[in-house]
């Protein structure tokens, strides 16, 4: 999917399989669609207690999914493609593609900083049932979110 309504807001990270959220807490992404059809993209963390942010633009890619660029020096040199595999209300599943930097891997997004019982139920269901998730069910793990 590359409809920026889709991807649109702020979502949190309650599940993932990417090592990077193993040193980082309350991550979180917001998308605000531009006028030109790409997304400007801002990942906000704490590391240590104190704030972190990566700020990035996404374009759609011909045939659906993402490819993001950072803004910095270190991450404009290292795009990273991706896709929204799952998307509902209140949740949404992405994968991301192998960078230099970072292993490919799988993200469960939510509109809140957890998952309701029954939002975990289905997600799991639908994750079960998602063949591009598959490769990284086995190191899902849930990052840490402050009280909020």
């Amino acid at each position: 999917m590359s409809d920026p309504a889709v991807v649109s807001g702020t979502w949190f990270v309650v599940r993932t399989s990417l090592p990077l959220w193993h040193t980082r807490d309350n991550p979180s992404v917001t998308y605000a669609p531009l006028p030109d059809g790409r997304v400007m993209d801002t990942v906000r963390f704490t590391r240590r207690g104190r704030p972190g942010l990566i700020v990035g633009l996404d374009r759609p890619l011909p045939g659906g999914g993402w490819e993001w660029r950072g803004l910095s020096l270190l991450t404009r040199w290292t795009p990273s493609r991706w896709q929204v595999l799952h998307a509902e209300d209140v949740w949404a599943v992405t994968v991301f593609a192998r960078t230099p930097l970072t292993p490919a891997g799988l993200d469960v997004y939510a509109r809140t900083r957890a998952l309701s019982p029954a939002q975990e139920i289905r997600a799991h269901e639908v994750l079960r049932g998602l063949s591009g998730a598959q490769p990284f069910l086995a190191d899902l793990f849930f990052p840490v979110h402050d009280e909020g």
